[in-house]
């Protein structure tokens, strides 16, 4: 009888520790749940800037002699927020500024041996990118940026 009150008595004190582990998954899923919907909402933001407005990346690379000289002389991308890149992996500073024609719309930072990037909002219409670094731009580091 003893040891089948003792049996009793474990399982008794097992049983509720069994419960409360279950539960913690139960909420550990909600935990997870939660997150999936903030990935979900997140993506959401995503497709509707994605279908409202286009954009896209351009990437602008300085030459890497330290010439002053973007590899592109002309460059596309679709209306919208456009992340603008610079790649500059030469000593000489170097940026990007987009120009329209109402003036300058946005650009980089000045960097050396790095990489940088920028958001602007661009419409339809043909844009100038240029170095703005003092001497680079008259010394013909400069394009045209088309956005459709």
């Amino acid at each position: 009888m003893k040891k089948k009150l003792s049996i009793a008595l474990a399982i008794t004190a097992i049983v509720p520790f069994g419960l409360a582990a279950c539960g913690d998954d139960d909420d550990d899923s909600s935990t997870e749940s939660g997150s999936t919907e903030t990935t979900t909402e997140e993506t959401s933001t995503t497709e509707d800037t994605a279908s409202s407005g286009g954009g896209g990346t351009v990437t602008f690379t300085a030459a890497e002699d330290g010439s002053l000289a973007f590899e592109e002389d002309s460059a596309e991308t679709e209306a919208g927020t456009v992340t603008v890149e610079l790649d500059n992996p030469s000593g000489t500073p170097h940026n990007v500024e987009i120009e329209g024609q109402d003036g300058d719309v946005g650009g980089t930072d000045t960097i050396t041996d790095s990489t940088t990037s920028t958001e602007v909002e661009l419409e339809p219409g043909d844009y100038t990118f240029y170095c703005s670094v003092s001497g680079h731009q008259d010394a013909g580091m400069e394009g045209t940026l088309t956005v459709e």
